[in-house]
């Protein structure tokens, strides 16, 4: 049926009326213009758009202009678009209001409240690199991945993921990068444990930097609510490099390095390159995930030397403090350990766990 509104009808409304007017059959019309009766019908009945051909056509029978009748098309597809863009926006803060207040404000730099809605969801979208917020809602938008959950997840979180994600990767595009280098990333574990005593800022300088020389752009991002995550690894073939993303879930020091250590060891095991997607769940039964467990517990702590000093059974804090100088590793690494072993209660020696206060540029 013809949609029409006080300033925009579609063109075949004024067919229809034309046809009338001279007392013509849709048949009639049809073999007069050379146009088939089921495009005829379909035009006044603003089923279908009058395209270059069928201007040509009718611009021959009514003695008039191409330009007129492709410029009634243009102008009923703007005013449809124009609606079609007000039910987005709609749609859109609907999506907008799922994003945390505070990471959108800290560190996106975009205040998510009622004034300037439409400002507001541009900018997210420019941020988050789509077109419409609500293509986050895909969850084929990484679908060829590996992740530690396969299924189950909610709308919410997946789009709060494919958010972070995105970020990250855009975060990514602007770091500069050497090819991926297994081994030098494999000879330089006791270097890059060594970093864990230095402190929170390391992490954006000196870690950054390093790995960047080994072919692995190092992402660290404030943890989104509601994404689930705790980091992802994805391969940039035509830069022959990847990204390694971890966020700040928790503060905790000790998780942080894990995680850190964790991607990293998707990087090494990974040999598919497949984006690999991580969440903050205990308890996952998947290949890949465990593998990269391994490599991070190992990588932090000797295997021989951790398996050595548990057997002694002292976890007192001096015993803690002397096995972590040998390692070469902060205090926090062995005690986290440890009380995920179950071998310390996870209420004691926390004085000793660092939150890191990692500082984010606003975007």
């Amino acid at each position: 049926m013809i949609e029409t509104t006080r300033a925009v009808s579609h063109p075949g409304i004024y067919i229809k009326d034309a046809i009338d007017e001279l007392g013509l059959t849709q048949s009639e019309f049809a073999l007069r213009t050379g146009l088939s009766i089921k495009n005829v019908s379909t035009l006044l009945n603003g089923e279908s758009n009058i395209t270059f051909d069928v201007a040509v056509k009718l611009a021959a029978f009514f003695h008039n202009s191409v330009e007129g009748w492709i410029n009634l098309q243009t102008k009923y597809n703007l005013y449809l678009n124009a609606e079609n863009i007000k039910n987005e926006y709609k749609i859109d803060w609907e999506i907008a209001k799922t994003i945390d207040k505070e990471f959108a404000l800290n560190y996106l730099g975009i205040p998510i409240d009622n004034k300037n809605k439409n400002e507001t969801i541009d900018k997210l979208r420019s941020c988050f690199n789509v077109a419409a917020l609500h293509n986050l809602k895909s969850s084929d938008m990484y679908a060829f991945c590996r992740t530690s959950v396969i299924k189950n997840l909610d709308e919410k979180t997946i789009i709060l993921r494919n958010a972070w994600i995105s970020l990250a990767e855009q975060e990514a595009r602007e770091m500069t990068c050497a090819k991926f280098n297994k081994d030098l990333i494999m000879n330089s574990i006791e270097y890059l444990r060594s970093l864990t005593l230095k402190g929170p800022n390391v992490i954006n300088t000196e870690l950054k930097d390093f790995l960047s020389k080994r072919g692995i752009k190092l992402v660290i991002m404030p943890f989104l609510s509601g994404s689930n995550l705790s980091g992802v690894t994805k391969w940039i073939d035509n830069e022959d490099c990847v990204l390694v993303a971890v966020n700040d879930y928790g503060k905790d020091a000790d998780k942080i390095w894990f995680s850190i250590f964790h991607e990293i060891g998707h990087a090494i095991k990974n040999h598919k390159r497949h984006l690999t997607i991580s969440y903050n769940k205990d308890n996952i039964q998947d290949e890949d995930e465990n593998e990269a467990n391994i490599f991070a517990k190992n990588a932090l702590i000797n295997e021989k030397d951790y398996i050595a000093f548990v057997k002694n059974n002292d976890f007192s804090l001096r015993s803690i403090k002397r096995f972590s100088k040998a390692q070469g590793v902060a205090d926090f690494i062995v005690i986290g350990r440890l009380q995920k072993d179950g071998l310390v209660d996870w209420s004691q020696y926390q004085d000793f766990k660092p939150k890191y206060q990692i500082n984010f540029q606003t975007k």
